[in-house]
């Protein structure tokens, strides 16, 4: 298990942030956080397939909207959807060694 995870110090200012920020408020951005949290802890390849919408929003708390939270990530880019589910968009680059438990 992972105890941190890597978080660019442009992250609030990037448009993929102020998009999630302008669509679903400061609560949206502090649940892509913690759901970073969740894949460090849980899913440290950033792999979130055989999850649905529903517990992905479940593993973050979301008390927002009920199905708003994953849709809204995929539209602004922070999670990919390919045949086999849903990913971390860029988890493996950004966080390459925190993904088996390593330091940088």
């Amino acid at each position: 298990m992972n105890s941190d995870f890597r978080v660019s110090v442009d992250f609030f200012a990037h448009h993929k942030t102020r998009k999630l920020r302008r669509r679903l408020g400061y609560e949206g951005v502090v649940e892509l956080l913690q759901l970073w949290a969740y894949a460090a802890r849980v899913r440290p390849d950033g792999d979130l397939s055989g999850m649905e919408d529903e517990d992905i929003e479940l593993a973050v708390d979301w008390c927002g909207e009920e199905g708003t939270l994953v849709p809204t990530l995929k539209s602004v880019g922070f999670l990919d959807e390919d045949e086999g589910g849903l990913r971390l968009h860029g988890w493996q680059e950004n966080n390459a060694s925190w993904r088996w438990g390593g330091k940088r």
